[in-house]
């Protein structure tokens, strides 16, 4: 009989452990679609010295939102972010990902029945995600991406509800991206050397529209 990967087994028993956590952790909202506005700043760090990456150039102060739907731990999520820079808007970064999240609340609700209104949410994500090196010209083509591939991040937010539906919080999200460019250069020998990866980091606050229970 052949055993299964240590990869294969230890993500089988992340997702066992965090599916039996969900009643509990996931007390404040079980079923979560979620839209808002974000501001903070990135930046980050390439490992590739012979191709520029893109966080060496697009860093900084940002703002944008996400959208987002949550079943117990398994979230999918779309976000954009506009970054600024000494001379105003700069580069953007577009991030398609999904994950498990956990909400977990801290401290009672005003009443025996009302849902804790402060909530803390590890996780995390891995996903796709593009840049441009300028303000996006609608429509977005091709031609204004500079960098695209996929991306991996721990995360942990933070919220507090003023009410079942707004919330306003905090989210520190790190991990590592693998982007090629958006026209892929060879050198005489055949090896590509458009590719560039690294890691990041992304703080943000938050303000957000949730329905669900």
């Amino acid at each position: 009989m052949r055993r299964a990967g240590a990869p294969g087994l230890a993500a089988g028993v992340v997702v066992s452990v965090l599916v039996a956590l969900a009643p509990r952790s996931a007390a404040a909202r079980l079923i979560d679609a979620r839209a808002g506005i974000r501001a903070g700043g990135l930046t980050g760090w390439g490992a590739t010295s012979s191709t520029p990456d893109f966080f060496d150039s697009t860093r900084g102060a940002a703002y944008g939102f996400e959208v987002g739907v949550k079943l117990l731990v398994f979230d999918v999520s779309a976000n954009f972010l506009q970054v600024i820079g000494s001379n105003g808007r700069t580069g953007t970064l577009t991030r398609v990902l999904g994950g498990f999240i956990l909400d977990a609340p801290i401290g009672p609700g005003h009443s025996s029945e009302e849902k804790n209104r402060l909530i803390l949410h590890p996780g995390i994500d891995f996903g796709f995600a593009f840049g441009t090196p300028h303000p996006v010209s609608p429509p977005l083509d091709s031609a204004q991406v500079s960098h695209k591939g996929l991306v991996t991040q721990l995360l942990v937010g933070l919220e507090y509800f003023f009410n079942p539906y707004l919330a306003i919080g905090a989210e520190v999200s790190g991990g590592y991206h693998y982007f090629f460019g958006g026209t892929i250069e060879t050198t005489s020998d055949g090896a590509n050397k458009s590719f560039s990866h690294g890691t990041h980091l992304i703080g943000l606050a938050t303000l957000t529209f949730h329905l669900g229970r």
